[in-house]
């Protein structure tokens, strides 16, 4: 197995240990796992679906059990390697700073706070950053059309979903969240 393959699987087994820890710190607290949608269930379902199959693919092509119909530089890969690395940083720190107010989609019930610190004065939403870095490192590593087009329709879509995120945020923070909002930027 390749050096990068391994580093890749490395990265993935830590932010899935931090993933486990949030959830179990989500159920602890009794908090919503899930919330609701900003925009229709078959488009959140659908969007999840297509973002996840770029995340899903990187590791399964570094284990050796899919093999892209092309072969890719050297160089391509170890950018790939740095991409999936930014989005752990991204995303293992945005999971570990949300901790049990974690969840998919609005709160139904729960009182969430604005986070503006940590990994959240970089960026507004660095845990979707991170879906968008590793959907980006998936394409990059072992370039394939079709995942290709999944990761950049599950994007678009979740851009969306960010979109009307912002529009509730600004309703139930005010100017809290409008000055955030000049202060840091949506992604980068």
């Amino acid at each position: 197995m390749q050096l990068s393959a391994i580093i890749i699987l490395v990265l993935y087994g830590i932010l899935g240990a931090v993933f486990v820890v949030v959830l179990a710190q989500v159920a602890t607290h009794r908090r919503e796992g899930y919330g609701r949608s900003t925009i229709s269930t078959f488009w959140q379902i659908t969007g999840k679906i297509l973002i996840m199959i770029p995340i899903v693919y990187l590791p399964l092509v570094a284990i050796g059990w899919l093999r892209p119909p092309h072969a890719t530089t050297l160089w391509l890969e170890w950018l790939a390697v740095f991409v999936a690395f930014e989005a752990m940083l991204f995303g293992g720190f945005a999971l570990w700073k949300m901790g049990r107010f974690t969840k998919m989609g609005l709160p139904k019930n729960d009182d969430i706070p604005l986070l503006t610190t940590g990994i959240y004065s970089l960026s507004r939403n660095p845990m979707y950053l991170a879906l968008y870095l590793l959907a980006t490192a998936a394409v990059l590593y072992k370039p394939c059309l079709p995942i290709a087009v999944a990761a950049l329709a599950g994007i678009i879509i979740h851009h969306i979903i960010i979109l009307n995120e912002e529009k509730f945020l600004e309703m139930k923070f005010g100017q809290s969240y409008k000055n955030y909002r000049q202060r840091v930027r949506r992604y980068l």
